[in-house]
């Protein structure tokens, strides 16, 4: 299953593939939007890059860290690369679980972790056409 996306995010779309498991009593999702300003300053959108194959990978094992940690019955996670405009949707992560207390640290677990340790970057273009290079979060910006 890929992660990465090329096009636009649909949470509609997955809403409609959303198959709870019986055994479900809560879905939780992560819907991450680009915002209109970064670092104070208003932008016109985001390019994000990833080092894909490795991106995939780390996605998958997070994943599966996940799906040991609690019991996920469905999970979701979708990144997008490429040119974001603001308010469209960069990030996308669906879990569902027994327990509303498992589907909640699951979504949080995911969306920490993907933004710390998978290898995606963002380029910054403010609407003055200024370029900045940026790591998703924690990480280091490509040089």
């Amino acid at each position: 299953m890929a992660h990465l996306s090329r096009e636009p995010l649909d949470v509609a779309r997955w809403h409609e593939q959303l198959v709870v498991d019986p055994r479900d009593g809560a879905a939780v999702e992560f819907v991450g939007l680009v915002r209109g300003t970064e670092a104070g300053q208003p932008i016109d959108h985001l390019d994000y890059d990833a080092y894909a194959p490795m991106a995939e990978r780390v996605i998958a094992q997070l994943i599966e860290t996940a799906r040991r940690r609690w019991p996920l019955h469905t999970l979701y996670v979708r990144h997008r690369v490429g040119r974001v405009q603001v308010g469209e949707v960069a990030v996308l992560i669906g879990v569902a679980a027994p327990h509303r207390e498992e589907a909640f640290a699951a979504c949080q677990f995911l969306i920490d972790a993907i933004k710390r340790d998978v290898p995606i970057w963002k380029t910054v273009i403010g609407i003055d056409g200024a370029i900045h290079q940026a790591a998703c979060a924690h990480g280091h910006a490509p040089t």
